[in-house]
């Protein structure tokens, strides 16, 4: 990503419009994570689902979810891979399926 399209991200998240957006996710989400359920923490991310740097600045609320950090880095760590195979998810829930019946 450019630093151009950095810059103008920092200089959105700065904004009233911004800062007010992200405190109704956090009370439409009740402050909890999507992904996990746990309590968002500080320095939670409100996620935009839709990465096309064009669209930064669209506030559809339909296109965001509150996330803590690590689930955040998760999200667009597994997403490299998803995109490409989504079959990565049956895979993953198969270990994770294994884990538990392991760990009973």
């Amino acid at each position: 990503m450019s630093s151009d399209n950095e810059k103008a991200k920092k200089k959105f998240r700065n904004t009233r419009t911004w800062k007010t957006f992200r405190h109704q996710m956090n009370v439409r989400d009740k402050g909890r994570d999507y992904l996990t359920g746990n309590k968002l923490i500080k320095g939670y991310e409100l996620h935009h689902m839709d990465l096309n740097p064009n669209n930064y600045q669209n506030l559809n609320e339909e296109n965001f979810v509150s996330l803590n950090k690590f689930s955040h880095k998760f999200i667009h760590w597994i997403y490299r891979y998803y995109e490409k195979d989504r079959t990565i998810i049956d895979r993953l829930t198969n270990i994770l399926d294994k884990m538990v019946d392991l760990n009973k």
